[in-house]
């Protein structure tokens, strides 16, 4: 037989502050396609810019909102 075996998961943070990471990027990222959203449609020409670059820092955000606290396997 083999000898394989499985290294036991390290629980570094509670649930409850995974879900709700979560929950903050998904917001965020919804947050940040309205205004890349409503900065494209032309509404005021003066925010328009800063909206659709405020949408991608904010959907860029939520990517990388999740990460915090990773670690490399290995």
């Amino acid at each position: 037989m083999s000898d394989f075996q499985v290294n036991p998961r390290v629980r570094s943070e509670p649930t409850g502050v995974i879900l709700g990471r979560f929950l903050g990027a998904f917001v965020l990222f919804l947050g940040g396609i309205v205004l890349f959203g409503s900065g494209a449609s032309g509404g005021n020409e003066t925010l328009d810019p800063y909206m659709v670059v405020g949408g991608i820092l904010a959907v860029a955000l939520s990517f990388g909102l999740p990460m915090i606290g990773a670690h490399e396997r290995g």
